[in-house]
């Protein structure tokens, strides 16, 4: 009876702690039952990849929204492959390429009086000119190669872009017209990039790199620009107030038969640290109003 007792006792105590403990969560904790369904915990397709992409079957594409851009796929144009009439616009090559018709007028990509467009990381070629802008501001191309195509690789007319670690090879081989490897507006930052065979056996002006006047132009490549072409040939062409330090230019203009520079400086330029060296011409003209440091001109 005594064992009985103390059953009976330890029950009610369990009992009592129970329903103080619920008491207490009650008080302290608010409501138990939920308010909302949960949220959900997976980031949408958006939000993973806030981006818009350009695939074969958008070729050709006008982009008329802000945003950015991609290419997932290498794709190919009969014309035009991509016109940017928007500012405001980031284009990401992906490391794929935009592959054109090898004829006829066409661009790669396409702006007139645009502003603050972004192209990188791929491969433009087989078009009139891989980029061009008519007369915008503000553009940033960054590690895009620019190849075979028949005028030019990079042009980017009007001011203050950048032009950075690009490739521009082999374009306007034989044209009749003006050859740019690489044509920057006034104002623009001109960097580490490559220019070579652009406008070979070319009966039109070649440069390999020209960037207007006021622009930085510093740490760039050019040779074998202009061979057997029968117009002038420019390795760089340097506008009016540049600051022109650490390129190289060598070979450009070989066999050609018009005026050849490997580096030329239109004037009040400060020119530092370049090496221009068997140019088939003038390595480098230095007229008296630039401000030159200490360039290797054999």
């Amino acid at each position: 009876m005594r064992t009985k007792n103390i059953t009976v006792k330890l029950v009610v105590v369990i009992v009592v702690s129970a329903i103080m403990v619920l008491i207490s969560i009650k008080a302290g904790g608010g409501d138990l039952e939920p308010t909302a369904p949960p949220g959900p915990t997976m980031k949408t397709l958006d939000q993973v990849e806030p981006r818009i992409p350009i695939s074969q079957a958008d070729i050709p594409k006008t982009i008329n929204t802000p945003g950015s851009y991609y290419l997932t796929e290498d794709v190919s144009s009969a014309g035009n492959a991509i016109i940017v009439a928007v500012d405001d616009v980031t284009i990401d090559l992906a490391g794929f390429a935009l592959v054109g018709p090898g004829s006829g007028s066409y661009y790669g990509i396409y702006m007139n009086a645009r502003s603050n467009v972004e192209i990188r990381n791929g491969t433009v070629r087989n078009f009139l000119y891989g980029i061009y802008e008519n007369n915008g501001s503000g553009h940033r191309v960054i590690d895009v190669r620019a190849i075979s195509n028949k005028s030019g690789g990079i042009c980017l007319s009007g001011s203050g872009h950048l032009v950075k670690s690009c490739t521009t090879g082999n374009n306007g081989t034989s044209a009749t017209s003006t050859v740019f490897g690489i044509y920057a507006g006034s104002g623009s930052t001109v960097t580490g990039n490559t220019a070579y065979y652009n406008g070979t056996s070319a009966t039109g002006t070649v440069y390999g790199i020209c960037a207007s006047s006021g622009s930085t132009v510093t740490g760039n490549t050019t040779y074998s620009n202009g061979d057997l072409a029968t117009g002038m040939v420019f390795g760089i062409y340097a506008g009016t107030g540049c600051t022109v330090t650490g390129n190289t230019a060598y070979s450009n203009g070989v066999g050609a038969t018009g005026t050849v520079y490997g580096i030329y400086l239109f004037g009040n330029c400060l020119v530092d640290q370049n090496t221009a060296y068997n140019n088939d011409g003038t390595n480098m003209n230095k007229p008296a109003s630039c401000t030159f440091g200490v360039n290797h001109t054999p």
